[in-house]
């Protein structure tokens, strides 16, 4: 690992830890490159700001959940069963990431504000996520998909980004993974 690449992911890790404690509105580079022990001139050659930062978190934090589904889900099961089991793994992640918590709670408007596209972004978070989600529902092949496999991920993102987001429901996270399950699969 470079030294550049352990600089951004030590800047990274430090902002995802501030953003739990105390959320994006006040979130300065600078703030960020202190508590992460790096000059303040590496973090701005590196991110060069907070948009920058924010865009690179999203990344980040997509990546990592992505892993770790792959190193949680049994790409061997039916697809239903892989969908079901996807939704109910990123509901959990979701729930658990202290930082995506703080931001539901307290500052929403940034989860909408990286969820939509804006700018030069090529992707919103829906699009990103289910183009990483993709290969999960389409790793079998499996003909029980009554959509496009991107379609398809796309369907659970929505769904899990949904439940997520507005964590109130009269529905248990296992209704959710059935119904996610259900909406892309064929009778």
């Amino acid at each position: 690992m470079t030294s550049s690449t352990r600089s951004i992911d030590e800047l990274l890790d430090t902002a995802v830890d501030l953003i739990a404690e105390s959320g994006l509105d006040g979130l300065t580079l600078t703030m960020v490159a202190e508590r992460a022990g790096i000059s303040r001139a590496t973090a701005y050659r590196e991110l060069g700001d907070k948009k920058a930062l924010i865009s690179a978190l999203g990344r980040h934090e997509i990546g990592r959940m992505v892993a770790a589904a792959y190193g949680t889900l049994d790409l061997f099961e039916p697809v239903a069963d892989i969908a079901r089991s996807a939704t109910l793994f990123a509901l959990e992640y979701l729930r658990t990431h202290a930082a995506f918590t703080y931001l539901r709670n307290h500052e929403p408007a940034w989860l909408l504000t990286i969820a939509i596209r804006h700018d030069q972004s090529e992707r919103n978070l829906v699009e990103t996520v289910a183009t990483f989600a993709e290969p999960l529902v389409a790793a079998r092949g499996d003909t029980a998909l009554a959509l496009p496999p991107r379609q398809a991920a796309e369907v659970i993102v929505r769904t899990v980004l949904s439940h997520a987001l507005l964590p109130d429901s009269s529905l248990s996270d296992e209704q959710v993974a059935d119904t996610a399950a259900r909406a892309i699969t064929r009778p």
